[in-house]
Formats: C-alpha cells, structure tokens, sequence
C-alpha cells in the first residue's frame, strides 16, 4: 500500500470507532430496583391476619366453584380484599370485596371455574389510600 493511502485509512478508522463509541453509549439502559414489603423506610403492616373461605359449588355441576363467602378475623372496615386463583404462577381468575366492618362477605366469580383449574388461592389485602 502507498504511504498517501495509508494516511487516508488513519482518520477513517478513528472516525469509525468514535462511531462505534457513539452508538454504545447512546443506548439507554434502566435500572428497576425492587422492595420487600416492610423492608425500607417504614414497615407496612395488616390488621387482617387470617382469613376463612366458604366455597359456593355451582348448583349444577359441584366440580365447579362459582365464588364463596370470605370471613376475616381483624375487620378494619375499610380497604379491599382480593381472591385470586392461580394455576401454577398462572392467574386463572380473580374477584374482589369492599370492607366495610362486618367481617364476612360474600363474593363471586364472572363465570364458574373448574376446581381441577386451580392449585392455589390467594387473598390479598389492601388497604385504603392515605
């Protein structure tokens, strides 16, 4: 290769990797830190403890749950309480109550599930906003 040629690749290889350097620090990358419940600042706390649950079985065909009645032990009188049924981590269906201090509700699902659909039930409290 010829000197003059030489001298033209020196520029174009440093503009080549100032383009490179460019680009990879144009990428935009987001950093998601997660916290426990009750592990920063203030610890987040329920009144609601325990919890029973009645199944209401579809009058039709018993193999499947059409929604309950839900008792809780320590009523605080406000917030929701939700009933979640998962499959696995899958959610197959969920519903929610209104609290309102008498300390059993009744609730239901939009449609009938299948009891073999469901491995897990979850109830889940929250409370009212601040």
């Amino acid at each position: 290769m010829r000197r003059n040629n030489k001298k033209r690749l020196i520029p174009l290889a440093l503009a080549l990797v100032l383009a490179l350097v460019g680009v990879a620090l144009a990428v935009p990358t987001i950093t998601l830190t997660v916290q426990e419940l009750g592990q920063g600042q203030k610890v987040i706390s329920s009144t609601i403890t325990d919890a029973t649950i009645t199944w209401t079985l579809d009058s039709t065909n018993p193999d499947y749950v059409t929604g309950g009645e839900i008792s809780v032990t320590t009523d605080p009188g406000s917030g929701t309480v939700y009933i979640k049924l998962y499959d696995g981590s899958t959610l197959v269906t969920y519903t929610s109550v209104n609290l309102d201090g008498s300390g059993t509700y009744t609730f239901s699902f939009a449609s009938s599930v299948d009891l073999g659909s469901f491995d897990t039930v979850y109830v889940v409290y929250q409370g009212p906003n601040p």
